[in-house]
């Protein structure tokens, strides 16, 4: 089969969790599956690309660093000395940089993988500008995420795991819309890529909840207490949720309790995947030990 383009985008601050990331979707292909990865970033140097690719060499697999200067968004609101810089609006380019390909998967880099992506590459989304998983209803009671009354999905969805149809996205004129909406909407925005992704595309294909799970439901049976659940609820019922964490392909580590490699103890199927990635990029950042020494896991 031809390889399926997956995209990440990160900078040097998140190297580790990125390698991790990366490894994990490779050791879960499929002996068919081929992928062809591509990291969009602002300051990845040279060696350090070099190591990633150390981890598809004697694969099917290929890896293609591209840098993106951050001024592309200089007017995009970002959150100034916090996780959320102008690469978080960099995954909403992706229909125009791979215009060879007319479907593209975009995933986050704190995740897991557990599962093989040509299901859900598969799945037919003509009919749709994009595939992604559904959070919370799309009203003014919304828990979590913020309500606009501009945004016409049924659902908020989460943009750290998108199938795009880049075919229709470039036919639709998407990349232009992005920009637009980040122009009118600037300040008002909450969640920056996320609420842009609502806000500007209305025809949202609902992916299965495997693709989005996460840690606080993954590694605790009883999750009715946490965050997440409280708004889950009410566009899952107890059994589809239980079934999809059951057949999880990507785990998320968004919430509490943070980022595997800050805990003072990695969860076990973290750390096997952290152990096989190469040893430069297994480094932590200043951040990354300041949170570990105040971890409680």
């Amino acid at each position: 089969m031809a390889k399926i383009p997956v995209v990440f985008t990160f900078d040097k601050r998140i190297i580790l969790g990125a390698a991790v990331t990366i490894k994990s979707l490779i050791d879960c292909a499929k002996p068919d599956t081929e992928y062809d990865i591509y990291v969009y970033h602002p300051d990845i140097n040279d060696k350090t690309a070099a190591e990633f690719k150390k981890m598809v060499d004697g694969t099917k697999h290929s890896i293609t660093f591209e840098y993106i200067s951050p001024e592309k968004f200089r007017n995009a609101p970002i959150n100034k000395g916090g996780s959320w810089t102008e690469i978080v609006y960099y995954r909403l380019l992706v229909p125009e940089l791979l215009p060879q390909y007319d479907k593209v998967i975009y995933a986050d880099t704190d995740v897991l993988f557990k599962g093989d992506l040509t299901e859900v590459f598969n799945i037919d989304i003509s009919d749709y500008e994009c595939a992604a998983v559904a959070m919370e209803p799309n009203n003014e009671n919304m828990i979590c995420h913020k309500y606009f009354p501009e945004n016409k999905n049924e659902f908020t969805y989460i943009s750290s795991f998108i199938v795009f149809n880049s075919k229709r996205m470039r036919e639709e004129n998407f990349v232009a819309r992005v920009f637009e909406t980040i122009k009118n909407f600037n300040t008002r925005l909450k969640f920056f890529d996320l609420d842009t992704l609502n806000i500007t595309c209305d025809k949202i294909y609902n992916l299965p909840f495997r693709y989005g799970v996460f840690q606080s439901m993954y590694y605790h049976k009883d999750w009715s207490g946490s965050y997440e659940y409280g708004f889950l609820k009410n566009v899952y019922s107890d059994k589809i949720l239980r079934d999809e964490v059951k057949n999880v392909v990507m785990l998320h580590y968004a919430g509490k309790p943070g980022k595997p490699w800050r805990f003072k103890k990695m969860p076990d199927d973290f750390k096997g995947c952290f152990e096989t990635i190469p040893k430069p990029l297994k480094r932590l950042t200043f951040r990354d030990i300041r949170k570990r020494l105040f971890s409680k896991v």
